[in-house]
């Protein structure tokens, strides 16, 4: 401890160079399978070490790591004699409940935070499941992940252009007409029902729409400048639903008019008929469209298709 006070330096005198030997082949096995030529080419060019290592020597090291717990063999001389460490008592394990509790906690998660956050906790989960080599712990995550299946680097862009209100074409597989590009001037990526969706206004139809994430093959072209387009028009549509304020949650774009006794009137404002439509249709008998009429006739005809299909059925 002198010596190194006074000079600040770690010398040969100032440290147990077996055990110190024997650290730095564990943390090379650690790494990658090694032949002894690697071993010793590596302890050559070592800061600390700087000189050569016999393989009577590097049988003593390994032989220290096996009685500490180690398992190590070595390959055959026609897959190159090469080292492994094939398990060692420093190892984290997950058991099942462990899995089960960490799994739990990742849905809980999953439910609150960011989009970018979930990304970066998939992408931390997923390495941990390579580096303790365990199948189940994987497979439990991709379970439950809302990503899983969903292309990583794609959702990065997605996001990008989305800080930005970038407009965007992108390769979609429809389900009605195929692969086709669609251009969007891109609002958010949030989650409905588990599933992720891309919202924005299409050019097209100059709507307010969403599309699937799932669907989406690519991103053809980044626009430099957004078009110049005019807002979409935007309808109001009113409508009662039978329940407590309590129990009722509000969409982003709608709001309360009126709190009655046993129901709730509120408005919906959107610019595309069909994400309305869904929304409706979503709440069930327990509401009712108000106005505007044209809207109102058209939940009616909707509703009159399904019965009717289940009688034809």
């Amino acid at each position: 401890m002198k010596e190194f006070l006074k000079n600040n330096k770690v010398t040969y005198n100032l440290m147990s160079f077996t055990g110190f030997k024997s650290l730095l082949v564990f943390s090379l096995l650690l790494e990658s399978p090694k032949s002894y030529l690697e071993i010793k080419d590596y302890f050559e060019k070592n800061e600390f070490i700087k000189e050569s290592i016999s393989i009577d020597t590097l049988r003593v090291y390994l032989t220290s790591l096996r009685m500490a717990g180690c398992e190590i063999i070595r390959a055959k001389k026609t897959e190159g004699s090469k080292y492994r460490m094939v398990s060692h008592p420093f190892e984290l394990s997950l058991n099942a409940d462990q899995i089960k509790s960490i799994t739990k906690v990742y849905k809980a998660l999953s439910k609150n935070i960011k989009l970018e956050e979930l990304i970066m906790l998939d992408t931390f989960l997923y390495k941990l499941a390579d580096r303790l080599h365990n199948k189940d712990f994987k497979e439990a995550i991709e379970a439950v992940s809302p990503l899983f299946g969903l292309d990583i680097a794609l959702l990065d862009e997605l996001l990008k252009c989305a800080s930005a209100k970038r407009q965007i074409t992108i390769e979609y597989n429809s389900p009605r007409s195929g692969v086709k590009p669609i251009e969007i001037i891109i609002d958010k990526l949030c989650f409905n029902n588990n599933k992720l969706y891309l919202y924005g206004t299409g050019l097209e139809y100059n709507q307010y729409t969403y599309l699937p994430v799932s669907r989406i093959k690519r991103i053809i072209e980044i626009k430099l400048k957004n078009a110049m387009i005019a807002p979409p028009e935007n309808i109001i549509i009113g409508f009662e639903i039978k329940t407590r304020q309590s129990e009722f949650k509000l969409g982003e774009d709608e709001k309360i008019i009126e709190i009655k006794e046993n129901s709730i009137v509120a408005e919906l404002s959107t610019s595309n008929p069909f994400i309305a439509k869904q929304r409706i249709l979503s709440l069930g008998c327990a509401c009712k469209v108000l106005y505007p009429e044209s809207f109102k006739n058209d939940i009616i005809e909707t509703l009159k298709r399904m019965k009717e299909g289940y009688f034809l059925g």
